[in-house]
C-alpha cells in the first residue's frame, strides 16, 4: 500500500514536471508555414531593368489558391496592386499572377496561399526596378508578415471537433460491448454531447475556413462568397462528408435501441470509420509520402485513442458504469475497458511513431521545429497516462473503488490535455523552423575587415547587413559595396543581392535561401575608382 501511495505522488510530481515542460518547449506561437516557397520571379532582391509582366511563386509542394491573395507595395508602404493568384495548370506547385506596369523603385511582394493540408502559408519578398534603389530599411517593416488573426479560434474549434470525435467512437464502443436494455441518462447525455461537439466543431470550421486562410477578421464569416469558395477545397468537402455521416450517426443514435443489430453495427463504424477518414484528409497525412501509409496511420491511431478515452471519459462520467453484476467481479464496463485499453496503447505507440517518423524523415532533427519538440512533450503526457492507467489496472485488480476513482480521474484530464495538444499540432508545420538563427561572419583582407551578418541562417527569408573597417576597428572611406551570392553544390549561380547604405560604412539588404547548405556570399568593396576588394564568405544554411 505505501509503495503505491509513493508510486501516485512520484507520477504526480512527473505531470507537473511535464506541464511545465509543455509551457517552455512548445510556446503559444503559431507556426506560419507548410509550404515552402523555394524561389519566386521576379528573385528575391532582383535588380530589373524594366517591370515584370507577372509575380511567379515556385513552391516545395502543392499550394491552393482559392483564398490567394498577392500584394505589392512601394517603400512607402502603400499597396500599389492587389491581385489573386493562379495554380499553373500544369504544375500545382507554381502559381503564377498577372501584374500591371511598375514604375522604377522598391518594391515589396506580400503573398498569401493555402498548403495541400488546408493551412494558411504566407511570406514576402523584395525587388528593384531601375537603378535607384530605395533604403531598404524603409521597406523591411512592412515586410512584417499578416498574422493568422483566427489561428487560435481554430485550435479550439479542432480540440471540441476530436473530443466529439473521440466521445462518439469510444461511446459507441463501450455501449455496444456492455449491454444493457435501457442507457443510463448520463450515458446518453455523453453520446449526444460527443456528437453535438463534433457536428458543432466541423460546421464552425466550415464557416470559420474561409476568413482564416484569407487573413481575414471573424466578422467576415458571414460572407456567404467564402463559404461557397471554402466548399471548392479539399478542407470545405470534407467537412461536408463529415456532417453527411454525424447525421448518419445522430439518426441512429436516435435508435440505439436497435444497436445490437447487424445493420446498426455496420451503420455506426463504416460512418465514423469515415468520420476518421475526413480528419485525416484534411491535414498534415496528404502531405507525407507514402500518402496512402499515412493516412491509414493516422486513422488508425486516431480510432485507437478514442476507443482508450472515450470510454474512460463517459466510465468516470457515468456512475452506473461502476455497477458490478457480481461482488465478486469488477462492472463489465471496467472489464471491457481494461481489455480494450490493453490492446489500443501498443496501437497507438506503434501508429504514432511510424507516423511521426514519416512526417520528421526520421528523428535525426526532431528538435529542429517546433512541431517535434511539441510532439516530445506529447509524448511525455502519454507516457504518464499510461502509468495512470497501470495504475488504474492494479487498483481495477484489487477493488480498491477509492483508488480506481482517483487515478481514472487524473487520466481523464490528462487525456483532456493531450486532445488540446493534439489540436495545435495539427496546424503546425512538421519541419517548419523553430526561430531564426543569426550568423555572424568576419573575413579579412589586408588591413581591411568585412562583416557579415545574416538575421536568420535558415531556409527562406533574411534580412543582411554588412559592415566594412579596418582591423583596428576605424573606418574608412568606402565608395559603394555590392554582394552576390551562390550555392555550388547545387549549380546556382551567383544572384545579386541588393544592398543600401543605411548608415556610414554599413549596408543592408533582404535575401532568400531556397535550400539548406553551403552558400557562399562574395562582397564586393569599391573605395576609388580602381580599387575594389573581394570578400568570399561562406555561410551554412540550415533547414
Amino acid at each position: 500500500m505505501r509503495t503505491e501511495v509513493l508510486l501516485r505522488k512520484l507520477i504526480t510530481r512527473l505531470a507537473f514536471v511535464v506541464i511545465a515542460l509543455l509551457t517552455v518547449l512548445a510556446p503559444a506561437q503559431i507556426a506560419s508555414a507548410h509550404a515552402i516557397l523555394l524561389t519566386s520571379e521576379p528573385a528575391p532582391s532582383a535588380v530589373l531593368d524594366e517591370s515584370p509582366t507577372e509575380i511567379a511563386l515556385f513552391f516545395n509542394e502543392f499550394v491552393d489558391t482559392v483564398f490567394g491573395k498577392i500584394r505589392i507595395l512601394d517603400s512607402a508602404g502603400n499597396v500599389v496592386q492587389t491581385v489573386k493568384p493562379i495554380r499553373d495548370a500544369a504544375n500545382h506547385t507554381i502559381v503564377r499572377a498577372p501584374i500591371s506596369t511598375l514604375a522604377n523603385g522598391t518594391y515589396v511582394v506580400v503573398w498569401r496561399v493555402a498548403s495541400d493540408d488546408s493551412h494558411p502559408v504566407q511570406g514576402s519578398f523584395s525587388f528593384q526596378i531601375g537603378n535607384k534603389s530605395t533604403v531598404i530599411s524603409a521597406t523591411a517593416q512592412y515586410q512584417v508578415l499578416e498574422r493568422h488573426g483566427l489561428a487560435r479560434l481554430f485550435d479550439v474549434i479542432r480540440w471540441v471537433t476530436y473530443l466529439g470525435v473521440v466521445l462518439l467512437i469510444g461511446g459507441i464502443g463501450l455501449l455496444q460491448a456492455v449491454r444493457t436494455d435501457r442507457l443510463s441518462p448520463r450515458s446518453t447525455l455523453a453520446l449526444i454531447g460527443g456528437w453535438a461537439f463534433a457536428a458543432l466543431g466541423t460546421l464552425e470550421g466550415l464557416i470559420a475556413y474561409g476568413p482564416h486562410v484569407s487573413g481575414y477578421k471573424i466578422y467576415k464569416a458571414v460572407d456567404l462568397s467564402l463559404l461557397w469558395e471554402t466548399l471548392t477545397t479539399q478542407y470545405g468537402k470534407m467537412q461536408l462528408a463529415r456532417l453527411v455521416l454525424l447525421g448518419i450517426i445522430g439518426a441512429l443514435i436516435a435508435v440505439i435501441q436497435f444497436r445490437g443489430t447487424w445493420w446498426w453495427k455496420f451503420g455506426a463504424w463504416v460512418s465514423l470509420v469515415g468520420v476518421t477518414l475526413t480528419l485525416s484528409l484534411a491535414g498534415h497525412p496528404v502531405v507525407t509520402n507514402p500518402v496512402v501509409l499515412s493516412v491509414g496511420l493516422d486513422m488508425l491511431h486516431l480510432l485507437a485513442v478514442s476507443l482508450w478515452v472515450g470510454p474512460l471519459l463517459i466510465i468516470v462520467y457515468d456512475r452506473n458504469m461502476w455497477l458490478a453484476t457480481d461482488e465478486s467481479t469488477s462492472a463489465p464496463s471496467l472489464q471491457w475497458f481494461s481489455r480494450t485499453a490493453g490492446f489500443a496503447v501498443p496501437v497507438i505507440v506503434l501508429t504514432g511513431t511510424l507516423q511521426a517518423w514519416l512526417m520528421l524523415d526520421g528523428f535525426g532533427q526532431i528538435l529542429d521545429s517546433r512541431y517535434g519538440r511539441t510532439l516530445i512533450v506529447k509524448v511525455c503526457l502519454v507516457v504518464v497516462l499510461i502509468a495512470l492507467g497501470a495504475m488504474s489496472r492494479k487498483a481495477m485488480q484489487r477493488k480498491q473503488s477509492g483508488s480506481l476513482r482517483q487515478s481514472m480521474g487524473i487520466e481523464v484530464l490528462f487525456g483532456l490535455i493531450i486532445l488540446a495538444l493534439t489540436s495545435t499540432l495539427v496546424a503546425m508545420p512538421p519541419k517548419g523552423t523553430i526561430e531564426p538563427a543569426p550568423l555572424s561572419s568576419t573575413s579579412f583582407q589586408g588591413k581591411m575587415i568585412v562583416e557579415l551578418s545574416l538575421t536568420s541562417a535558415r531556409v527562406g527569408q533574411s534580412e543582411v547587413h554588412i559592415l566594412v573597417a579596418m582591423a583596428d576597428g576605424s573606418l574608412i572611406q568606402v565608395d559603394s559595396a555590392t554582394a552576390r551570392m551562390s550555392m555550388p553544390a547545387r549549380n546556382i549561380p551567383n544572384g545579386p543581392i541588393a544592398l543600401q547604405e543605411t548608415r556610414p560604412n554599413h549596408f543592408s539588404g533582404v535575401t532568400e535561401f531556397a535550400y539548406s547548405g553551403e552558400w557562399v556570399v562574395e562582397i564586393l568593396i569599391k573605395q576609388t575608382a580602381s580599387s575594389t576588394t573581394l570578400f568570399k564568405i561562406a555561410v551554412d544554411i540550415k533547414k
